[in-house]
């Protein structure tokens, strides 16, 4: 991996061109739709297409490939050990590829595009994270599996990822109606989250599992979600456009698995610290799924704004925003409101006068975060502890970065009482 001497902020990428983690695949690859967000937001009810970096003859009828399928169950219950893949009942009819190889060419609404979306989805969402490690991940699940499998649909109001799968139900909209998962980019990529994160750092046997390593799974799988959704340029260009870069203001970036306008599974941006969620010291068999998500809230949160901090700290290094309005607008302020509108005021000016520069440096805070969290990663096993996590945070950013961000760092986990 390339060290970046740093000259002002890190320089991944330039406006004018692709950032090198948004590789162009149009030569070459196979066209698919995707929902960069929940189409229960008005703004996010057309698909955009986007390339894989699979060759059309690569991509068999289902979609599946060498490393995953869709098996598009009818009936089925979800999966619980020791039920575990391959599903051998009754199937939808595979989505067949058009004429040229693609499969954009699906009508919203049918089983086609719904498995063509999840298998498209999680397709994307691997190769960015690949990108980022600079290698193959491979499953943790290969010696019994050689393939991933991915159920669109089940009838169940939930979404989960195991041993060999990944499978989809749904959530409800404004109106109390089901909803498929598997057009919600976010909950697709967050449970790809949990598969990757399996196949880097290894799982703990059934009797050493603690709740401090199920609650990092949740929140790494939201940051998998949150850097993943930043690859689709329109979903840039929308944030900025409505938070002319100020992203501590309540935007969809920091909504996690947004299911309509006004709700979301989770809050990126919150101000838990950790005297406020249950112990990691608690046993496992004291707490319940919830109790887990709420313990990973203040680690999500330190890491959602390590993102707004390196993204702030590149706009200070490149000119763009001062250091006072810097100061003045972090969430690690006590007091954080914004009542007379200055701040949100002087983001709007600024953004108004270089609004390239404003991507750019949202782009570079993007990749510095996929870049060391996937190094952060490789440096944990599945005996990690929250503290682990911050230590191991310090060592990506020194190794690739030179320690540009250190200070960064330090300061979202001692404000979320995460001690290293």
């Amino acid at each position: 991996m390339t060290h970046h001497q740093n000259t002002g902020h890190t320089g991944l990428s330039s406006c004018s061109e692709l950032s090198r983690f948004d590789l162009d695949y149009s030569a070459y690859g196979t066209r698919f739709r995707l929902f960069p967000q929940s189409p229960l937001l008005s703004a996010y009810q057309t698909p955009e297409t986007v390339w894989l970096p699979l060759r059309p003859s690569e991509i068999m009828p289902g979609p599946s490939d060498a490393r995953m399928y869709v098996s598009d169950a009818i009936d089925k219950q979800h999966y619980d050990y020791p039920f575990l893949p391959p599903y051998l009942g009754e199937t939808n009819s595979p989505a067949l590829p058009s004429a040229d190889g693609h499969f954009d060419h699906f009508e919203v609404g049918t089983t086609e595009f719904e498995a063509a979306h999840m298998y498209g989805t999680l397709r994307w969402v691997l190769d960015i994270w690949e990108t980022y490690f600079e290698r193959t991940i491979h499953w943790s699940f290969s010696d019994h599996y050689a393939r991933l499998e991915l159920v669109p649909w089940l009838d169940w109001d939930n979404a989960h990822s195991g041993f060999g799968f990944i499978e989809m139900g749904y959530g409800r909209d404004d109106e109390g109606k089901k909803f498929p998962y598997s057009l919600n980019f976010d909950v697709l990529a967050h449970e790809l989250g949990h598969t990757l994160l399996y196949s880097v750092i290894g799982m703990p046997d059934d009797d050493r599992a603690t709740a401090e390593f199920f609650a990092f799974h949740e929140s790494a799988s939201d940051m998998v979600a949150i850097i993943s959704v930043l690859h689709f340029d329109s979903v840039l260009d929308r944030l900025l456009d409505q938070t002319a870069g100020n992203l501590y203001s309540q935007n969809e970036l920091n909504r996690i698995g947004e299911e309509s306008s006004t709700r979301q599974i989770r809050m990126a941006s919150n101000d838990l610290r950790m005297n406020q969620v249950p112990s990691p010291d608690t046993p496992l068999s004291e707490l319940s799924n919830k109790q887990i998500h709420d313990m990973s809230l203040p680690l999500t949160g330190a890491l959602f704004d390590l993102l707004v901090e390196v993204f702030q700290q590149n706009l200070v290094d490149d000119g763009l925003i001062s250091a006072e309005l810097d100061q003045r607008s972090r969430g690690l302020n006590e007091d954080k409101l914004d009542e007379d509108g200055r701040i949100q005021d002087t983001f709007s000016r600024a953004f108004a006068e270089n609004p390239d520069g404003f991507k750019k440096a949202l782009v570079d805070a993007r990749d510095y975060m996929g870049m060391v969290l996937s190094r952060s990663w490789e440096l944990l096993s599945w005996d990690m502890s929250f503290p682990l996590v911050a230590q191991s945070l310090f060592q990506a950013d020194r190794e690739i970065f030179s320690g540009h961000y250190q200070t960064e760092i330090a300061e979202v986990f001692n404000w979320r009482e995460i001690r290293y």
